[in-house]
């Protein structure tokens, strides 16, 4: 509203300032008006010494008033100056002003003998040169008012416009471009402001980028990140944190107790956001997984003070370390136990002969027998035991093979076997018989699962081989199917694990260790195989390999 008066305002103020001028130009006029009526009342005076009042007033120009008359309207105008005794003897002179005129009058020796004259104001002494003037005035300063109005509202909307842009760089919006032509006064403003949008628009996208970036990389982390802010509230974490937690973490702020459940970690977080102290502890969650983690709870220190401290939270899974150092226990046992079995049979037998059995020759005979088998079996567990640690260690490249050949060849070395249980072997290739691949480890392969189908068969059992080389995706298919003795449900998610027997008296009859499964899984691993394995208790159990080439 204000700025919508400033206008008319502006005109008012112009409009006094042309009045006041007219009245001032106007006194100026009046003053010289005095000056000639003076000069005319002092000829006046030397003229009617040898005139008449009325011819000396002629002469003088001036006009005689009748002062006992009231007809025009300088005798009505001196009759009221006299009674009114406004005009006197012995004065100079009366002026009395209209708004056309200024009328003059002069009294010498007695009220009978007044003289009067009429002038024009300024603004009538040539009304159409004063109009004039006066329009041209009034055009003149109503435009450069309207001019200066409106260059100032152009100023003041383009100030505004970089003071609404000022406020956005604060909220971190986006500025809008301004134009402005050369000449004009905030030009150079203008353009600085402009070249600040530019350099914090790609300040800004830099910053939008490093963040995803720094986001991409914290998400694909392995270990679990979270951090939080000094109120214990979640800023950031990624998945493998929510993984760990067993949580599904809300990406919004909110207190990290709704995440951590573990009640050690929970007391880690606690302490550092209290005690402003770092934390270090290997710690077991709790939920569902039941993992074991090492926990890293960290003060973040920044070098200004006025920032928000904060606290980071780092987890990294020790869950398969420590199955693998289970693991890596109970293979210890597991082989301790082992190989204890057959030496102490070796060693119990041979010292039973050295005490005097060896002179009996049925008792010699007979523990010989023992000897030798637990001997064989010794060698067996051991020569597992090699091939197991020599699996991830053998470089040996690939070489040309042919399938059929070294399938018989395997067959050949278990031909005592396979007669003794009276088993049938069908065997089957489809595609190409020869194949480049790493010699001993598929004959590994072959070797064990066929053993297992022997050992685990029926009295007269069949086993079925079927080869497949698909030249086209390039990798081998086989599988082998036994009718023996089945693997029960609860059963087939351990058969892979290292000395793990489905029937033990089996296992031990046939002379078996426990880890031909065990060595096919990691030797199938090490060549980016799989290995499926379909089985029903008494029905048998199909083993199907695929490996690419």
């Amino acid at each position: 509203m204000r700025k919508k008066l400033g206008p008319l305002i502006a005109i008012a103020i112009t409009v006094i300032i042309f009045i006041v001028l007219s009245v001032f130009a106007d006194n100026i006029l009046s003053h010289s008006q005095n000056e000639m009526f003076a000069d005319e009342t002092v000829s006046y005076r030397e003229l009617k010494k040898n005139h008449s009042q009325s011819q000396a007033a002629k002469y003088a120009n001036l006009s005689y008033i009748d002062t006992t008359k009231r007809d025009t309207s300088l005798e009505k105008g001196a009759y009221d100056l006299i009674h009114r005794g406004h005009l006197t003897p012995g004065q100079n002179y009366v002026t009395k002003d209209t708004f056309g005129t200024r009328t003059m009058y002069y009294m010498h020796g007695s009220s009978k003998y007044v003289v009067a004259k009429k002038y024009k104001r300024l603004w009538n002494q040539d009304t159409f040169s004063f109009l004039m003037v006066a329009f041209i005035y009034f055009i003149v300063t109503d435009f450069m008012i309207l001019f200066f109005y409106r260059k100032r509202q152009i100023l003041s909307k383009d100030i505004k416009s970089v003071t609404e842009n000022l406020k956005r760089v604060r909220k971190n919006k986006e500025m809008a471009s301004l134009i402005l032509s050369p000449d004009d006064e905030l030009y150079e403003l203008v353009e600085q402001t402009n070249d600040i949008s530019m350099d914090i628009n790609e300040l800004r996208d830099n910053a939008r980028l490093r963040e995803r970036r720094f986001k991409g990389l914290i998400g694909h982390l392995p270990i679990g990140v979270m951090l939080l802010n000094s109120q214990g509230e979640v800023l950031m974490h990624n998945q493998a944190m929510a993984g760990l937690l067993d949580e599904n973490i809300s990406n919004e702020i909110h207190p990290f107790i709704e995440d951590v459940k573990t009640y050690s970690l929970s007391r880690m977080i606690e302490h550092t956001l209290r005690k402003n102290k770092n934390h270090h502890r290997e710690i077991q969650l709790v939920g569902n997984s039941q993992k074991y983690v090492d926990a890293n709870v960290i003060r973040l220190v920044h070098s200004r003070e006025d920032y928000d401290q904060q606290v980071l939270v780092i987890l990294y899974d020790l869950t398969e370390s420590r199955r693998f150092e289970q693991i890596q226990v109970d293979f210890v046992n597991n082989v301790s136990h082992e190989l204890k079995t057959p030496i102490t049979s070796i060693e119990g037998f041979s010292e039973t002969l050295l005490n005097g059995a060896k002179d009996d020759p049925e008792k010699l005979d007979h523990f010989l027998h023992i000897i030798n088998d637990e001997s064989v079996r010794l060698t067996e567990l051991i020569q597992d035991i090699l091939s197991l640690s020599k699996v991830k260690k053998d470089a040996q490249k690939a070489q040309l093979v042919n399938m059929e050949e070294d399938v018989d060849k395997i067959l050949e070395r278990m031909e005592i076997p396979i007669k003794k249980h009276g088993i049938h072997v069908k065997k089957e290739f489809f595609g190409n018989e020869n194949i480049t691949i790493n010699k001993e480890k598929i004959n590994l392969i072959l070797s064990n699962l066929i053993k297992n189908a022997i050992s685990y068969n029926k009295e007269n059992g069949t086993i079925a081989m079927e080869f497949h080389h698909d030249e086209i995706e390039n990798r081998i298919r086989f599988v082998i199917q036994d009718t023996g003795i089945g693997i029960s449900d609860d059963e087939q998610d351990r058969v892979f694990e290292r000395f793990y027997r489905v029937d033990k008296s089996r296992s031990l009859e046939t002379g078996g260790t426990g880890l031909g499964l065990a060595i096919v899984k990691e030797t199938v691993d090490n060549m980016n195989g799989t290995i499926n394995m379909e089985s029903h208790k008494g029905l048998g159990s199909t083993f199907t390999v695929n490996i690419p080439l």
